[in-house]
């Protein structure tokens, strides 16, 4: 319940002007699944989850993104990823930065994320099963790791990062939503929680 932690809506209002647009029906990139009824009980999911469903975007005032988190996020970890978010807008406001170094500096700040995320965090976005499934049939993939590698997909975290740093400060309304939460299906079904269907 990230939105409903205590912790979460202190820094959000401590640093965020909060907005929310419904894409349902409205774009093209929207996700579809089963509804989930406010009476059904929630059911632990990993960071990502619901990638298509719900993206929560970070911005300067003037439409930049900053960063962009993809479906659920745990509540610790969703304020780790903002604490980011501040920084990166701190380097964006910067005047004795040029634009290229205003750039670098924001791959740097994602790269860098990405390498001290803890095992517990990679833990906490690894893949749903028919998301993973799915990504392992793909033949070119940034989820699929190069030779010299262990095999097997990089979690949905480090490619968030790594696709956020092909993007400093995009303009919002430039940015590929879609492409940027690709990270499996785009529609499935789920019975956690219908009732007469599933696990109670």
């Amino acid at each position: 319940m990230t939105l409903s932690n205590d912790a979460v809506i202190d820094l959000l209002n401590r640093h965020f002007v909060c907005a929310l647009r419904n894409i349902k029906g409205k774009t093209s990139y929207a996700g579809s699944s089963n509804t989930h009824l406010p009476e059904y009980p929630a059911i632990e999911v990993t960071n990502c989850a619901g990638h298509h469903n719900v993206q929560m975007f970070f911005m300067t005032s003037d439409g930049r993104v900053l960063h962009c988190l993809p479906g659920y996020w745990s509540p610790r970890h969703f304020r780790h990823e903002a604490e980011l978010a501040l920084e990166a807008g701190k380097v964006y406001y910067r005047k004795d930065l040029s634009a290229a170094e205003r750039n670098r500096d924001f791959l740097d700040l994602h790269l860098r994320h990405a390498l001290a995320h803890t095992q517990e965090l990679r833990d906490a976005s690894h893949h749903q099963g028919f998301d993973k499934r799915d990504l392992e049939k793909r033949k070119e993939s940034d989820f699929q790791r190069k030779e010299g590698f262990l095999g097997g997909l990089k979690t949905a975290d480090q490619v968030m990062h790594e696709r956020l740093a092909e993007r400093p400060y995009a303009p919002f309304e430039s940015f590929d939503v879609a492409a940027f939460i690709d990270m499996g299906l785009k529609r499935y079904q789920y019975d956690h929680g219908v009732p007469g269907k599933g696990a109670t």
